[in-house]
């Protein structure tokens, strides 16, 4: 039986101050922070660590580290 696993995500930052991390990365080229950044954006948003991971090109055992 396959079962997902979900994340509690504690909100230290809102989705706006992620989304300005996120763009301030992108500037910077920092490539590996921006994936980072986004998969927590995406789990934030209720995806799923698996989902989250395939979204930023991640495998499912990175994402539910």
């Amino acid at each position: 039986m396959k079962t997902t696993r979900r994340t509690e995500v504690v909100g230290h930052l809102s989705e706006e101050q992620l989304d300005e991390a996120i763009d301030d990365a992108q500037k910077a080229d920092e490539t590996r922070l921006v994936r980072r950044l986004c998969f927590i954006k995406n789990v934030f948003l209720g995806d799923t660590d698996e989902m989250a991971a395939r979204r930023v090109g991640a495998s499912q055992p990175t994402g539910g580290r």
